[in-house]
């Protein structure tokens, strides 16, 4: 199963209260942990709620006599919203400040929240004490900044959900409302007292509606017929929907539309969106109400019920909504409530007295056991699926997708250097024994070129024609992939002789330019043909820590706190970008316009495809960061001196995924393609990470 690269636990904490309730912040940092309302079944004791510090499990600021209908962050985290009632019996809604419980507002009322992507509407089903809704359950739209009713319409028992671009609401009416105008597009009636779920399509071009009165799943379209009437796309039967709780929360969908779930008095049933067929079925929990949630990516689902061969207490269990298998479980302590940060990074529980967070990643999609120290790590594009990985004199190839070995040769000496060719059949080594190896991973034939020195870095070129190599021996020689006549020593095409040891190389397009960094502190560019300086060096004051290429972009990484980007097809320095310390490790996005420094644990994001760099964010990692790659889709791999990868949206700067490995990961690299990511991790394993394409 691999738990470890799937969760671990952050921190724990006992309360004075039950905790029927938990939320958590889109980042994970604030948790929000309350007794819940007493006909959620969990629990008895005196009522209070607690926020935490998602990190240590420290109680920020707490309050007494006070139980939960719902509560949800605001996206920016810095505030809450929360309804609930007292031991009065007092229903309120109210706006309230994070980290201090400060009410900026309040409404008599109460029932359950939904707040609008850019945190400026507030949707609510329920009712408030003002004598305008009436006793049922009716969907209503605040402002947020100010809590003033917005709109008001129809009857039902489901959370209004809103588009991803905040301009439209569905409700559990069904119907569609534009909140532009505080209208609606169209309503096909009521369901009052009547289970149901309204959620928009995944591409927001239609809404999709579950009822437990007609058994069925209809999608209607956003646009009404000429007469106002809602316009069904298509509908399925969904059987299973009539044996339903007759209560809020007992519908909801996974986030890319593909699953409901129907809670029941008899079991839980996961049902298909497509065809309304039962997906998978599960047990009610045994001592108490049923929570769930989906994990923001994919179709996993944590659930608070016992998978079989599992027992009560059954603690928490992330399963596939299809199938019978459990992605990973913890069972042994009881949950009452469950929730997911917006990132998708960090799970809580919360039931008795107590509150765990989990720190969830993506598990790796393969590993492999290298035996020894991992010093350098590569791969080729995604078809070929080879990776490639030095471990200490051993170099070990194995399959990306699988794990399984496919060659491993000793060296003398240990590897320090290792690259692969983009078709993944040829893999190149350099070592401290002065050689330079390449081997065919079809035939395990190999060829060898000598230095009298050792190589320090190789490269093979995107059409994977060319091998270049630098090494001590102060020269840097570019070579055909070819074996030539003599494979034991194996003639260069040329060689370029440096004034101190050449300690970086990368190959341009097509190989029409070969750039080297050296102790002397330069960079050069030479002629592919003929490894001739074709453009003056290009010179730091201090040592060179990375050299980077995406088509005709150069960037240069220095100790002098500065990164130079330059135009190699011309020779010119179109950037010199200077940081707060030295830069030791870069990153240049797929297309050339984003490039990442880090120094420490500080990370910078800049555009450079202006005539000045823009400092698009500015991030701090959890430690030393020592790896920097882009994915294909343009998100950002951070490794540092921990056992956690982030993965960054560059737009938002957000952190949107983690990998997570037992120990620290050590070398970071990207694909040919961008669409895996390997690391070295310390503990001498090889792990493969898939990159989603979007």
């Amino acid at each position: 199963m691999n738990e470890a690269e799937h969760f671990r636990i952050v921190t724990e904490a006992t309360l004075e209260h039950p905790v029927g309730r938990v939320a958590a912040s889109h980042d994970g940092q604030r948790i929000f942990a309350v007794t819940a309302w007493s006909l959620f079944g969990n629990g008895e004791g005196p009522p209070g709620a607690s926020m935490l510090d998602g990190r240590t499990g420290q109680v920020l600021w707490s309050t007494a006599d006070v139980l939960c209908f719902d509560v949800l962050f605001a996206p920016d985290r810095e505030f809450f919203v929360f309804t609930g009632m007292n031991t009065a019996d007092e229903r309120w809604v109210a706006l309230m400040r994070t980290d201090t419980g400060e009410q900026l507002w309040t409404q008599r009322g109460g029932g359950f929240l939904e707040l609008a992507p850019d945190g400026k509407r507030l949707a609510l089903i329920g009712v408030l004490d003002d004598g305008a809704g009436g006793e049922f359950a009716q969907n209503m739209v605040l402002d947020v900044p100010s809590g003033a009713v917005l709109y008001r319409q129809g009857n039902s028992m489901t959370r209004p959900r809103f588009r991803s671009d905040s301009a439209l609401l569905c409700t559990g009416c069904p119907s569609l409302v534009d909140l532009a105008t505080a209208t609606p597009r169209w309503q096909v009636g009521d369901h009052t007292n009547i289970p149901s779920a309204a959620e928009f399509t995944p591409r927001g071009d239609g809404v999709i509606f579950a009822s437990a009165t007609t058994g069925t799943i209809t999608t209607y379209d956003l646009d009404p017929d000429a007469t106002g009437a809602a316009v069904a796309r298509g509908a399925v039967a969904a059987p299973e929907l009539a044996n339903i709780n007759t209560w809020f929360e007992s519908l909801f969908y996974s986030p890319a539309r593909e699953t409901l779930v129907r809670v029941g008095n008899q079991g839980v049933a996961l049902l298909s969106v497509v065809d309304g067929g039962v997906r998978r079925m599960l047990p009610v929990p045994g001592n108490g109400p049923f929570a769930g949630v989906f994990l923001p990516r994919g179709e996993r689902l944590a659930v608070n019920v016992a998978i079989p061969p599992a027992t009560e207490p059954a603690g928490v269990s992330v399963i596939e909504t299809t199938g019978d298998s459990v992605v990973w479980s913890d069972p042994g302590h009881t949950v009452w409530h469950l929730a997911v940060s917006g990132d998708g990074t960090t799970l809580v529980t919360g039931g008795e007295n107590a509150v765990r967070v989990y720190e969830l990643g993506t598990p790796a999609r393969s590993r492999r056991d290298c035996g020894a120290r991992i010093g350098a790590v590569s791969a080729s594009d995604s078809a070929a699926g080879i990776v490639a990985v030095a471990a200490e004199a051993k170099l070990v190839v194995f399959r990306a997708a699988t794990g399984e070995l496919m060659l491993e040769r000793v060296h003398p000496g240990p590897i320090g250097t290792v690259a692969v060719s983009p078709d993944g059949h040829g893999v190149v080594t350099g070592s401290s024994d002065g050689r330079c190896r390449h081997f065919d991973t079809l035939t395990g034939a190999r060829w060898t070129a000598r230095h009298t020195g050792a190589v320090n870095a190789v490269a093979v070129s995107d059409d994977g024609t060319r091998v270049a190599t630098a090494a001590a021996d102060r020269t840097a020689r570019l070579f055909d992939r070819a074996p030539g006549a003599d494979p034991e020593n194996v003639t260069e095409l040329w060689s370029h002789q440096h004034p101190l040891a050449v300690t970086h190389v990368v190959i341009g397009p097509a190989a029409s330019w070969v750039a080297t960094a050296a102790l002397d502190r330069k960079v050069r560019i030479l002629l592919g043909t003929t490894g001739a300086e074709v453009h003056p060096p290009f010179e730091h004051d201090a040592k060179i820590r990375g050299l980077c290429a995406r088509a005709n972009t150069l960037v240069t990484a220095s100790e002098d706190g500065s990164t130079l980007v330059i135009d190699a097809a011309t020779g010119v320095r179109r950037l010199r970008i200077e940081h707060p310390g030295p830069v030791t490790v870069l990153a240049l996005a797929p297309d050339g316009s984003l490039l990442a420094t880090a120094g420490g644990s500080t990370v910078d994001l800049l555009r450079i495809d202006g005539d000045r760099e823009v400092l698009v964010h500015r991030l701090t990692a959890r430690a030393t960061v020592n790896g920097l790659a882009f994915a294909a889709n343009g998100q950002l791999i951070v490794s540092a001196d921990d056992s956690v990868v982030a993965v960054i949206d560059p737009v938002s700067g957000r952190e949107i995924d983690r990998f997570l490995q037992p120990m620290p990961m050590s070398h970071l690299a990207a694909g040919a393609d961008g669409r895996v990511i390997v690391g070295g991790c310390t503990d001498n394993v090889a792990r493969v990470y898939e990159v989603d394409d979007e």
